[in-house]
């Protein structure tokens, strides 16, 4: 395996740990004064974590013995121990990078440059890596996530569900927390995440068993979300077109589903006036545009 697939065992190891440890732990998560109900704009819970992952920054003590890595029909097996020189070293909120820090981001993961929440710095003793952290808190389950223009599937997430009495931790890719949900966009479309969804993952296709931590991502199990947000406009239209032929209104609904019924009426109106040239024309004419 290269050091890009080690690296991602070592961080596979390392937010189980972290996971575990936080939940199992007093870990003052609970006195943290909580901003909003996003995580990205909670400055106190970056400080926590940023001190957090400081502080935990290898998995030398874990009793994780080995790894079993399902990846579709592929199977990798590792002993922890081959990942004891992976350590962080640093643990970065996005205003303290420096601009060769983020140009070395930028083409590490072949990508625009953006402000998420941590980047951990990892040393296997001989390279530096760099990894992106996304923080999410909710008080109940589910709230909308990043714009989808900035969405990375596997970004790695942690996600924190608090109440009056306690907090709990899980942590993920980024897709696994996705709920297939794509709220009406206000601005940029933001697919909703789901704590619970984390969880569930989790303890379906991650599992131990005796002091072997097994790990299956299956391509099929996100082919509905990778389709929601590669082609979300199709969703969206999908969804409204739903609420066109529906039969009924419901009490609560959302707010633009009158706006939709009042321009499809508009629209139907507009079409009776044409020719069937004339319609072909427009749907030629629609799809030319649509980018």
């Amino acid at each position: 395996m290269n050091k890009f697939n080690l690296l991602n065992c070592f961080l596979y190891v390392y937010f189980y740990e972290i996971e575990q440890k936080l939940n199992s732990t007093k870990n003052e998560l609970d006195l943290i004064k909580f901003q909003s109900e996003e995580a990205n704009t909670d400055e106190f819970l970056k400080r926590y974590f940023k001190k957090f992952l400081s502080l935990h920054n290898s998995i030398r003590e874990t009793k994780i013995e080995k790894l079993n890595l399902q990846v579709d029909s592929e199977k990798h097996q590792i002993e922890t121990k081959e990942l004891f020189n992976y350590q962080i070293k640093n643990v970065f909120l996005p205003e303290e990078l420096t601009n060769s820090q983020k140009q070395e981001i930028t083409k590490s993961k072949s990508s625009v440059y953006t402000n998420l929440d941590l980047y951990l710095e990892i040393s296997d003793s001989k390279t530096i890596f760099y990894e992106s952290v996304e923080l999410k808190s909710t008080k109940t389950d589910t709230i909308p996530g990043s714009s989808i223009q900035q969405v990375s599937l596997f970004e790695w997430v942690i996600f924190i569900k608090r109440n009056t009495s306690s907090v709990s931790v899980a942590t993920g890719f980024y897709i696994n927390s996705i709920t297939e949900k794509l709220p009406f966009p206000d601005r940029s479309p933001r697919p909703q995440v789901g704590f619970k969804n984390l969880v569930n993952w989790n303890k379906k296709y991650r599992k131990t068993e005796n002091n072997i931590l097994l790990i299956e991502n299956r391509s099929e199990i996100n082919s509905e979300k990778i389709k929601l947000l590669t082609d979300w406009q199709d969703y969206l239209a999908a969804e409204w077109l739903e609420i066109i032929q529906s039969d009924s209104s419901k009490k609560n609904e959302k707010w633009f589903n009158n706006a939709l019924r009042k321009f499809s009426l508009k629209f139907l109106e507009y079409i009776e006036n044409l020719n069937e040239e004339e319609k072909n024309n427009l749907k030629i004419k629609l799809r030319n545009l649509i980018k």
